[in-house]
């Protein structure tokens, strides 16, 4: 399929944010002063988009991509088990090498109805906004299936069991209760809610606290942390 085609119909959509860009992008201006920001596009962006970019190639049309600041999307042409197993590789594979370059990041794998028209930079519909809003709500260092994508892949199970076919495989992920952001609780008094969480390969002997966190920050780490005890990488 070619990347430039318009896609238009139900999708995956893995939505990754970079935490602590901003802080770091107007420190970066502050310091620099008018015209350097080419300087921090190559400092900052270089190593990430070769990443990002070769685990597309790799894939040859079963997952493309799409970024902006510091968001990061990946999506695919349709909702199928297959498509599912292909974006899962891609996202756990970027979130691996985020840690392994001390990037912290938070996403989410969503579904739903996607338009996306690359030549016009057009991107857009529920599977978006589906995983944006999770990747927004996690209060750690991490990377979860949402609740309508989790529902979709029971769906997909089903279907596959009448005919006799394997299951979509959730082996890298766990069941874990995410810790979620005091303003996004709303009905939970736990703090946390019960996604699919991915079990990051690598991840734990790789991850490190930066010194000198601010508090807010810091619980975001310990959080990650206390993950990667209770559900050990593979």
């Amino acid at each position: 399929m070619e990347a430039d085609k318009i896609i238009n119909g139900n999708c995956w959509v893995a939505c990754i944010d970079l935490l602590g860009f901003k802080k770091e992008l107007l420190g970066f201006e502050k310091q620099s002063g008018v015209g350097m920001l080419d300087i921090f596009v190559e400092s900052f962006y270089k190593e990430i988009l070769e990443i990002f970019q070769k685990d597309v190639k790799d894939f040859k049309g079963g997952v493309f991509a799409c970024w902006a600041s510091d968001t990061f999307v990946f999506y695919t042409p349709d909702d199928s088990d297959a498509s599912f197993s292909t974006i899962s590789i891609v996202a756990n594979n970027f979130c691996c090498r985020m840690i392994w370059h001390q990037k912290a990041f938070r996403g989410a794998l969503g579904t739903g109805q996607f338009y996306a028209d690359r030549q016009n930079n057009i991107f857009l519909g529920s599977a978006f906004i589906d995983a944006y809003e999770y990747a927004e709500k996690q209060n750690w260092i991490g990377f979860v299936v949402t609740p309508t994508a989790e529902k979709k892949i029971g769906d997909i199970d089903i279907e596959l069991s009448l005919n006799i076919q394997p299951h979509i495989s959730l082996y890298q992920y766990s069941q874990y209760d995410v810790p979620i952001k005091e303003k996004e609780l709303r009905n939970s008094v736990e703090g946390t809610e019960r996604l699919f969480a991915a079990k990051i390969p690598d991840a734990r002997e790789s991850f490190r606290m930066p010194s000198g966190l601010p508090q807010e920050v810091m619980v975001k780490y310990e959080n990650t942390l206390r993950f990667f005890e209770q559900c050990p990488c593979p």
